[in-house]
């Protein structure tokens, strides 16, 4: 999910499955899950965001998505 901040209105099924730590971040897998940062959604026009608590696999390095 490493796009910068993402549209709300526009998610994917698979983007908000990715936002509700249903799937890894960054490649989608469903199993070995730990935490691993934060996603983040744009929050009304004046540029704010909004922090999502994501997950990521054991299979994919690193932390934040």
């Amino acid at each position: 999910m490493r796009i910068g901040t993402l549209d709300p209105l526009a998610l994917t099924a698979d983007q908000d499955a990715r936002l509700h730590a249903q799937r890894c971040a960054r490649c989608g897998s469903t199993t070995d899950l730990r935490p691993g940062g934060y996603a983040y959604t744009a929050s009304g026009t004046d540029g704010g965001r909004l922090g999502w608590p994501v997950v990521l696999c054991k299979g994919c390095p690193g932390s934040g998505a």
